[in-house]
Order: C-alpha cells, then sequence, then structure tokens
C-alpha cells in the first residue's frame, strides 16, 4: 500500500509551519486514503492506524463521510468502504481540463494502429498518475488503472515528462526521489537515470523495459504546450512475449511520437495555469 499521510504527523509539522493548513481537513483525507489496497472493508481501529489519528477521530470522520455519502457503513459488520460518490472527484477533474476530451480520440486511433494498450500519465512530483488508459484485447496488467501512482523514475511516461522539464525542475524532482527498484531490471543509479533522460529528450521518446513490471516493454513521448514544456505523456505499453525493444524503438516510438505531437497541437495555447 503506498505511503499514507499520516494525520497527526501533519498536525504537529505542517500546521506549525503553516498557519492556513486546516488539520481536520488533512485527517480527513488521510481517512479516505486508508481504504488505498484493496477491496475489504475496514474497521475503526484499522482506519484510525492506516491514517495515523485517534480512535475518536476515525468515529466522528467517519460519521461525517457516511453522512455526506462518501463512505458506506454496514450496520451488520460495522465495518466501512468507499462509496461510489468518491467517483464525483475524478468526474469533475477530468470535466476541468480540456487534456482528457481532446486526447481521447487520437489514444483511440493510436490504439487501433499498434494494437496494444495506450496510456496517457500527468507528472505529480516525483510520481506519474494514469489519467487516459485505454486496454488493447491482451490485457497486459489489470492492476494498471486510472489513478494508479508510479514512481516516474523508471516509467516511460515519468521519463518522458522530466526529460522535457526545465534542468532545475527536474533535479528537484529527482532530489525528492526515492531510487527504490521495482524489477531487478530498475535503474536505481541517478547518474544511469540522468543519462536515459537524455537519451530521451535526444530520440524523442523515453523506453523502459521490464523496469516497472516483468516482461512489459513501455515507451513514451511528452505532450507539451505552447511553450514546449510537458503537461502530460502518451504511451504504450506490450509485452516481452511479442516485442523486442529495437521492433519497439521502430514500430511503436513513431506512433507514440506522432500522437503525442498530434494532442500537443490540439491544445495548443492551453496552460494549466
Amino acid at each position: 500500500m503506498p505511503e499514507i499521510l499520516r494525520a497527526e504527523g501533519v498536525e504537529s509539522g505542517m500546521s506549525r509551519e503553516d498557519p492556513l493548513f486546516i488539520n481536520s481537513l488533512a485527517k480527513g483525507l488521510g481517512v479516505l486514503k486508508a481504504f488505498d489496497g484493496g477491496w475489504d472493508a475496514l474497521g475503526l481501529r484499522e482506519i484510525a492506524g492506516r491514517s495515523g489519528i485517534s480512535m475518536g477521530a476515525a468515529q466522528r470522520i467517519t460519521h461525517t463521510l457516511v453522512r455526506l455519502g462518501y463512505l458506506h457503513k454496514d450496520e451488520r459488520t460495522r465495518r466501512y468502504r468507499l462509496a461510489v460518490r468518491m467517483l464525483d472527484f475524478a468526474y469533475h477533474y477530468f470535466h476541468a481540463s480540456p487534456l482528457y476530451e481532446v486526447a481521447i480520440p487520437f489514444v483511440a486511433s493510436a490504439r487501433d494502429d499498434c494494437r496494444e494498450t495506450i496510456n496517457v500519465a500527468e507528472l505529480d512530483g516525483p510520481e506519474v498518475v494514469a489519467v487516459i488508459r485505454m486496454p488493447s484485447r491482451r490485457l497486459m496488467n489489470p492492476t494498471s488503472t486510472i489513478g494508479r501512482r508510479l514512481p516516474a523514475f523508471c516509467t516511460a511516461g515519468g521519463r518522458a515528462q522530466l526529460a522535457w522539464l526545465p534542468a532545475e525542475e527536474a533535479k528537484v524532482i529527482l532530489d525528492k526521489t526515492n531510487f527504490q527498484p521495482r524489477t531487478q531490471h530498475t535503474l536505481i543509479d541517478r547518474a544511469e537515470v540522468e543519462q536515459r533522460l537524455t537519451a530521451a529528450r535526444r530520440d524523442g521518446f523515453a523506453l523502459v523495459e521490464e523496469e516497472v513490471n516483468h516482461g512489459e516493454i513501455a515507451l513514451a513521448a511528452p505532450i507539451l504546450d505552447g511553450s514546449g514544456r510537458p503537461l502530460a505523456a502518451v504511451g504504450v505499453s506490450t509485452s516481452t512475449a511479442d516485442w523486442t525493444a529495437a521492433a519497439a524503438r521502430e514500430k511503436l516510438a513513431p506512433i507514440v511520437m506522432q500522437t503525442a505531437r498530434l494532442i500537443s497541437r490540439s491544445l495548443q495555447g492551453w496552460k494549466p495555469f
């Protein structure tokens, strides 16, 4: 399970540094994050432990979230699950940004061209978050869904965006990166990762082979705004059983780069801020 923001640590640290920081809101979000990692319903003690708050705080927050419709409580077992209303946040996010609507037809076309899974991911600090995923008929990784977070340093989408960031911004992100391997093939030496970023900038795309998942090759190219800054990355994921890295470079990289160019051109003039 990904690291959860522990509200008590927040209360003793961030609140002293930032008088505008709302501890109760942080605790409420910590409770929602406690449900990441499975479909198992959670009891109050588990929620309190995972979110780092007291039982009393967990009881008040879960009661409030149930009343608001974001948690469902089983009155028989007295355990909690996330409710479908949580998807409201994803809906509002997608419809607040033109990226989703603009990218979908190009992503669908790329999927049809290469018959492989196409993803769009956005950079969020040292991680990338999947915002669009259009699977091929041969589903590579059923656990990879919209909203999934992965380390940017070892993913094609992450490297494609880091490579096009200003050098100082990329350095700040790499300084915050925990270079932990996901497979035995993951590059964890920062100097080697930086060399791959240089190569990605030169080639126009990033390629990773079995650095995130065994048996997977992934390529990605950046979606750029009018100033050349990365907004996201479009990528393709496929299997080492069907493709070699050399074949992917030759046949899949042009599709990925062309798709990224078309999306970039359609978003010309739009910036998130």
